[in-house]
């Protein structure tokens, strides 16, 4: 009898978080979420916010405390949407973490299928 054995498949994606120079609703910087939360390699979570009023798939960037640095750009939120809408699982980690005056942050957003 033959054994089958399922081999995930992961589709890996590389992006950086936008607006993150921005405040978050309550008025904390995400510059100073970043300075305090964030290093490389860290794993952050992603969280849908359909009340958006920009963009109904708006994704929202949350540090390992769940605190917001920001979002996925549109076309990165289109694609990943789907995957949080169906419970993928997703594993995104903080490729890299730079700026001087600016705090930037990288990521690599695996999806497990």
């Amino acid at each position: 009898m033959a054994k089958i054995i399922k081999i995930p498949s992961v589709f890996v994606y590389e992006t950086k978080v936008v607006g993150v120079s921005k405040d978050n609703a309550d008025g904390i910087s995400r510059q100073e979420i970043i300075r305090q939360e964030v290093a490389e390699d860290d794993k952050l979570t992603l969280a849908t916010e359909p009340d958006n009023p920009y963009d109904p798939n708006a994704i929202k960037v949350l540090s390992k405390h769940g605190n917001q640095i920001g979002y996925l750009n549109k076309e990165m939120a289109e694609t990943i949407k789907p995957a949080l809408d169906h419970e993928t699982e997703i594993h995104v980690t903080a490729k890299w973490v730079n700026g001087e005056k600016m705090l930037g942050v990288g990521l690599r957003i695996e999806l497990v299928s």
